[in-house]
Order: structure tokens, then C-alpha cells, then sequence
């Protein structure tokens, strides 16, 4: 059988049963209250004879003083003849019996003779014993408005209970099944966020349901993804160490080559290839470190607006070439705190990023400005081309290492998927947002978002 139907059955009627036993209790032990006058005085009457027949009067005597006192009831029990036989009140109740018809059975006369605003409920029971002697028990009672209103206290009262006993038992079933989801979403959003070494904790994984399934697979399937991610972390950073010693070799052999059988432009183009491969084994080194966490960052004051204008200023030179300009815009000062190089390298690669894509004859705009974000002020800067922009269900995927939008395009540049990467994860490690947008009217916009100083 299914362990999480057969926990919420088990649930379901421990609920109902609880409800149950909490309500005979209420009436049990609750305030004894006026005999009301829908209840049966048949059943009172069918009481009083037999207790006639067992113990006589007294115990017919016995058990109407005991309803008196108890519920407000006043009653005498009559022979036939229409003598009193037990009870108290017997003169004022004995016109009942004297009215009777010889034929009729009166069960119930209702008279407003009782004081003001109150009603006096009187009625009349034939009953006969074990013998076969006829008895009369005539029987009034009182009641007024405040009855009424014990009355619908009591089933307030009831209800009231009723809906403690059952919020209580639903909260404690709905922790029991939303903890665990709970918990397995937290889990799941840290290891989103990078935080591959997040677990669900054993209040989940020991459980016996299918929660605890669900909990171990997802904790086995956390282990595998942190396994797969390191063991290609590991070796990227080991291929790029590996490629180090040949491509040195081979600048060294370059560089021989051109002594012995002078310059060519053969030479030329393979020195330019080397040198974009000694710049991407740099990238996949820099990927590596960051993502592997080897040490932890610098801590120091960074004033933006300066290192944005060297960067902008030595971009300037490639923009000319590309036919396209910067224009760059800071007014006042923006610090953050952070290792200086590492963020002048994440800026760099968005900034020549926009340069590789912007369109001819256009204008690159990059500017620092800040605001407040979620009460703590926040420096921003934004990089924006001219340029095709991306998809937009690419505008995430970028930031990815090696993911290309157009192949043919990337060649052409000469990136290689790398440089927003590296901008991802040190504006990530500077507790940092970055995100991309397509321009209105064409090009892409990168925003950066770093707590200020």
C-alpha cells in the first residue's frame, strides 16, 4: 500500500475519532442545563414507572427529585384514579390529570401562564407498569429567553471546539507533508545559486514515506552533479596547465623559425592564432580558479568611475579600428569594495564584448550611475552596443562558458564564449548582479549591480 495514503488515512480517521470522543466529553462534562421542552418526557415517564416497579415510590420518588434539581423538571406521578403517587408540585400539577379524557393521551400542552417573557411547558404521559396498573406522569417546566441563548452558546461552544481540535490536527499534517517540499526547495534553490555541497538534512532523509524517497534521490543526485561539475573544473584547469608547455614550445620554435628562414606572412598569422590561444588558455584558467574557489577574494576600497575610464580609454584604440566610438559617462564618485584586478576584468570583457558586436559608424555608451536597492545603495553600470543583440531566450545562456548565439559570428570575432562567463562569476563573487537585455531598437545592454561602498 502507498505509505503516504495509508499516513493520510491513518490521519483522517484519528481526526475524526478525536472529534468524536471531544465532543461526548462536552456534553458529559459540560454545564448541565433546563431540561428543554423538545426533549421526551415519554422516555421520563417509561423511566419513573420502572423505577416503580424495582424500588417502589422511593425510587420513583428518588429519580423525579434528581431531574428537578439537575434540569428545572417538575413532575408527579399519578395512579389511575388520579392520586398522587410520587414526586413534588403534585397540587398544581393534578389539574392535568382531573382534564384528562378518558380516551385522549395528552402529550404536550404548551401554556404562556408563567411569568413575563417566560413559557411553562406542560405535558401529560400514560405508561403502564410490569403489572399492567396505569400510572400518569404530569410534568412542567419553565423557560425563557435566556435558555435560548444558553442554548445557542452551547452549540457555539461545540463548534468553537470542534474548529480548534481540527486546525490543530490539519497544521500538524500539513507540516507533516509541506516540511520535506519545504525543505527540498531550499535545498534546490541553494545549489541553483552554486552551492553544490547543499543537502537535504536527515529529518528528511530518515523519514519512511515516499518524502524520504524523494529526499535520498535528490541528495544522490546532488552528489553526482557536485561530482560531474569539479571533475570537468578539474579538467579544464589541468588541460589548460597541460597546454601551457607545448604552446611555449611552439612560440619558441616560432621565434626560430623566423630567424633561420626570415619574416612570412604565414609566420605572421600563426603568431596572431598563438597568441588568441594563449588568451583563451588564460580564460579557462581564470574560470577554473573562480568557480573552484581556491582563495578567497581581496577586500578593498575600488573607485569605479577610474578603473571604467582606463578601460574605456585603452578600448578606444579596437573601436577605432571597428569604426565605432565610446562614449563614456561618470559624474561622482562610485566605490566598492573588492579585488580591483578581477573586477577591471570582468568590466573589460563586457566592454569589448560590445565592441566585437557593435555595428559600424554606431556609438558605445557606457555609464555609472547608483541607486537605491532594497534599502542599501547599489552602484550600477550598464554597457550598451549597437549591435544585432541576442535572442531572448539567450539573453541567460550567455553568461554560460562557450555558449555561442552565432557560430559563424564568434569566429569571426574571435571569442570563444568566455569573457561573460568570467564578468558572471566575478560580479557573483562580489555579491553581485549582472543581467542582459536587448536595447530598445537594436543592440545589447549589460547592467552590472554592485553594493556601494
Amino acid at each position: 500500500m502507498n505509505r503516504l495514503f495509508l499516513k493520510v488515512f491513518l490521519w483522517f480517521w484519528a481526526t475524526v475519532i478525536i472529534l468524536g470522543i471531544s465532543l461526548i466529553l462536552s456534553f458529559v462534562l459540560g454545564p448541565k442545563g433546563t431540561f428543554m421542552p423538545w426533549q421526551s418526557t415519554q422516555w421520563v415517564a417509561s423511566r419513573v414507572v420502572a423505577a416503580m416497579d424495582a424500588r417502589g415510590t422511593a425510587g420513583a420518588s428518588g429519580l423525579l427529585n434528581g431531574l428537578e434539581k439537575s434540569h428545572m423538571f417538575e413532575a408527579c406521578l399519578f395512579d389511575e384514579p388520579g392520586n398522587p403517587v410520587a414526586g413534588n408540585h403534585c397540587d398544581t400539577l393534578q389539574s392535568l390529570v382531573r382534564n384528562r379524557s378518558t380516551t385522549d393521551r395528552m402529550d404536550g400542552m404548551n401554556a404562556m401562564d408563567g411569568p413575563k417573557d417566560w413559557s411553562v411547558y406542560r405535558s401529560l404521559m400514560t405508561e403502564r407498569s410490569r403489572d399492567g396498573k396505569v400510572y400518569y406522569l404530569a410534568s412542567q417546566m419553565y423557560y425563557g429567553p435566556q435558555d435560548a441563548h444558553k442554548t445557542v452558546f452551547g452549540l457555539l461552544r461545540h463548534l468553537l471546539m470542534l474548529l480548534l481540535i481540527s486546525s490543530i490536527v490539519c497544521y500538524l499534517l500539513t507540516r507533516q507533508l509541506t516540511g520535506p517540499i519545504l525543505r527540498l526547495r531550499e535545498a534546490s534553490k541553494q545549489i541553483a545559486e552554486g552551492q553544490l555541497e547543499s543537502r537535504v538534512d536527515s529529518s528528511v532523509e530518515h523519514r519512511g514515506d515516499e518524502f524520504g524517497d524523494l529526499g535520498r534521490d535528490f541528495n544522490a543526485m546532488a552528489t553526482r552533479i557536485q561530482d560531474l561539475l569539479s571533475s570537468q573544473r578539474q579538467l579544464i584547469s589541468d588541460v589548460s596547465h597541460e597546454v601551457r608547455s607545448p604552446l611555449a614550445r611552439m612560440n619558441l620554435a616560432l621565434d626560430l623559425a623566423r630567424r633561420r628562414l626570415g619574416n612570412d606572412p604565414a609566420f605572421d598569422r600563426l603568431t596572431i592564432d598563438l597568441e588568441k590561444l594563449n588568451e583563451m588558455i588564460g580564460r579557462l584558467l581564470t574560470i577554473a580558479k573562480l568557480e573552484g574557489g581556491a582563495a578567497p577574494i581581496e577586500r578593498n576600497p575600488v573607485e569605479l568611475c577610474r578603473v571604467v575610464a582606463e578601460i574605456v580609454e585603452d578600448a578606444r584604440m579596437e573601436a577605432r579600428e571597428r569604426q565605432c566610438t565610446i562614449a563614456f559617462d561618470c559624474a561622482g564618485d562610485f566605490a566598492v569594495t573588492g579585488d580591483e584586478n578581477l573586477l577591471r576584468s570582468a568590466i573589460e570583457n563586457v566592454v569589448r564584448n560590445a565592441v566585437y558586436y557593435t555595428h559600424p559608424n554606431t556609438e558605445i555608451r557606457v555609464a555609472l550611475t547608483s541607486r537605491v536597492s532594497a534599502g542599501a545603495k547599489a552602484v550600477v553600470l550598464t554597457v550598451s552596443d549597437r549591435g544585432p543583440g541576442v535572442p531572448e531566450d539567450d539573453t541567460e545562456k550567455i553568461f554560460t562558458p562557450f555558449y555561442r548565439v552565432a557560430e559563424a559570428r564568434d569566429r569571426q570575432s574571435g571569442g570563444a564564449g568566455l569573457g561573460l562567463a568570467i564578468a558572471s562569476r566575478v560580479i557573483s563573487m562580489h555579491r553581485g548582479t549582472i543581467v542582459a537585455a536587448n536595447h530598445p531598437g537594436a543592440g545589447l545592454e549589460v547592467t552590472m549591480e554592485l553594493p556601494a561602498f
